[in-house]
């Protein structure tokens, strides 16, 4: 793939004026549980951004951005880079103002890190390239809000088909909207996108402990469904599994069950994900059409701008393989 800081000047910069979609990315270096490398989200998103670029125009290769390598409220783990949202959103405005002055129009903010914050600084980053008349959008918001609504799993089934155990396979169709972290979903995107970056510790690994929901989260989940307040219930919902699943000790750094993870189940999410993301990247892209917005957009205020963690795990915590 073409890393446009790499290229000439003159021949960068016609590119872009020519229309070229250029490919953002902003990922953290993070725990992602004993199996996984620290930089899972950055090769995922560069399997995902070869997708996404082969079906918007097939006849030439993408034209990236590196890594940026920050993020905001990474796993807690050996390796984790903690960077504030003030910082990330600082930077991925000035990355995006930097691409516009260049002559970019079409701009992919691509990540596979699934912080509401990271997620915010991202649409910051869609904020700036529209202040220069470019259209941007990040893939992540419509994956996150697709697992936020998702109700019946039933079109998943295919992803567990190898599972033996039927009532194994049902628990990981009926949990794969809390599937949030290096758990099932993620460590097979991950062998279908870069398999020699997963160790067959995985295979050993065990089930993610029960995740007990925060109790005063579940019961704001309630009374906001109880208003009709629907979408602001199911992210509540979110927040107090996240939450319960941060305060399981020892803490697993997964979700799910990595070991029944395998590469065919990562590239029937992989077809899945560009089926769903190709008609918004074209709407978005193509027609000028909103882009998709970040879930749990709350979080921002009542966190004071990041300024007040939402989670905490020791390093000393973490469980040890």
């Amino acid at each position: 793939m073409p890393e446009l800081a790499s290229l000439p000047h003159a021949e960068a910069r016609a590119l872009l004026e020519g229309g070229a979609t250029v490919y953002l990315a902003v990922n953290p270096v993070e725990y992602h549980g004993p199996h996984l490398s620290l930089h899972n989200d950055a090769l995922i998103s560069a399997g995902l951004i070869r997708d996404l670029a082969a079906r918007l125009d097939p006849e030439h290769p993408p034209l990236t951005v590196a890594d940026l390598e920050v993020g905001v409220e990474p796993c807690a783990g050996p390796g984790s880079r903690h960077t504030p949202y003030l910082t990330v959103s600082a930077l991925v405005r000035e990355a995006c103002r930097a691409l516009c002055e260049m002559g970019a129009t079409r701009i992919v903010l691509m990540t596979f890190h699934g912080s509401p914050l990271h997620g915010e600084a991202l649409d910051d980053g869609i904020e700036e390239c529209a202040k220069h008349g470019a259209r941007a959008f990040a893939p992540l918001a419509l994956v996150m809000r697709h697992m936020l609504e998702l109700g019946d799993p039933a079109p998943y089934a295919p992803a567990v088909a190898h599972v033996t155990d039927a009532r194994v396979r049902d628990e990981l169709l009926d949990k794969l909207p809390l599937d949030f972290h290096a758990g099932f979903f993620e460590t097979s995107l991950a062998l279908h996108y870069a398999p020699d970056s997963v160790s067959s510790l995985r295979l050993r690994l065990p089930p993610c402990p029960d995740i007990v929901p925060d109790a005063a989260l579940r019961r704001a989940s309630s009374a906001a469904r109880a208003l009709g307040r629907e979408e602001l219930a199911r992210e509540l919902s979110l927040a107090a599994a996240g939450k319960g699943w941060n305060a399981l000790r020892p803490f697993p750094g997964y979700t799910s069950r990595p070991a029944q993870a395998t590469r065919e189940a990562g590239a029937f999410f992989a077809g899945a994900l560009m089926d769903a993301l190709e008609p918004v990247a074209r709407g978005v892209l193509d027609d000028g059409a909103e882009p998709p917005r970040p879930i749990l957009r709350w979080l921002r205020r009542l966190t004071l701008q990041g300024r007040i963690p939402t989670s905490h795990v020791p390093v000393d915590a973490i469980l040890r393989q």
